[in-house]
């Protein structure tokens, strides 16, 4: 073969591998499955558009900018700062659910809705397990 034909090959390989990259790291940012998504677009890379065009599977509370968010407005908000305080008594995991439960909302008189849901559910022994 010609170096014409193997620089179209390497590039051709190149591409397959940008796509499955590409694909993993989407996924990933979207609460999706990364090594399907990464499988998929390494053997068809077109399927990056579609990847693109699909919806985040994350909620708004697991999303990194959130949680730096959430940082703040745990410290200075007094609101969220004393239902954080109070659940914190349940230990990490209840506070994570309020986090979660606050980013899908994000409205401050939900605030007592979700704690004593929160409350409700952790004395009938739902504990949250998993979560972060």
């Amino acid at each position: 073969m010609d170096e014409t034909g193997d620089g179209v090959i390497v590039m051709i390989l190149a591409l397959w591998v940008v796509a499955a990259v590409a694909g993993w790291d989407l996924a990933k940012r979207k609460g999706l499955n990364k090594r399907r998504w990464a499988a998929t677009c390494l053997f068809f890379p077109p399927a990056l558009i579609g990847l693109a065009l699909t919806k985040s599977q994350q909620r708004p509370g697991e999303t990194e900018a959130f949680r730096n968010r959430w940082t703040s407005l745990a410290a200075y908000d007094p609101e969220i700062k004393a239902a954080v305080e109070r659940l914190s008594a349940l230990g990490p995991p209840a506070v994570a659910q309020f986090r979660l439960s606050w980013g899908d909302v994000q409205n401050k008189e939900a605030i007592p809705l979700i704690v004593a849901d929160i409350e409700q559910r952790w004395a009938a022994g739902e504990h949250f397990k998993g979560l972060r």
